[in-house]
């Protein structure tokens, strides 16, 4: 019997979201939409869009504005 590793998809982090999204903020605040077109646009993985369809919609104007709505993000992976 072969044994068949689980594969495990690698853990969100605030670098990837904000790798993701910070090209939605060149013209100004974004709105939820804004940072999934920004997500669309870098081929982010789906945990990145599960993110952020949580956050609540409202106008953000920073990166650091939408991860301080998602605080249980690590900041990079050990």
């Amino acid at each position: 019997m072969e044994v068949v590793p689980i594969r495990r998809e690698p853990v969100l982090t605030q670098t990837e979201i904000i790798d993701c999204v910070e090209d939605a903020f060149l013209a100004g605040p974004a709105t939820v939409t804004g940072l999934l077109d920004a997500a669309l646009r870098c081929q982010a993985r789906p945990a990145v869009f599960a993110a952020l369809t949580q956050l609540p919609e409202r106008s953000y104007v920073s990166v650091m504005d939408v991860l301080s709505s998602l605080p249980d993000l690590p900041y990079t992976v050990d």
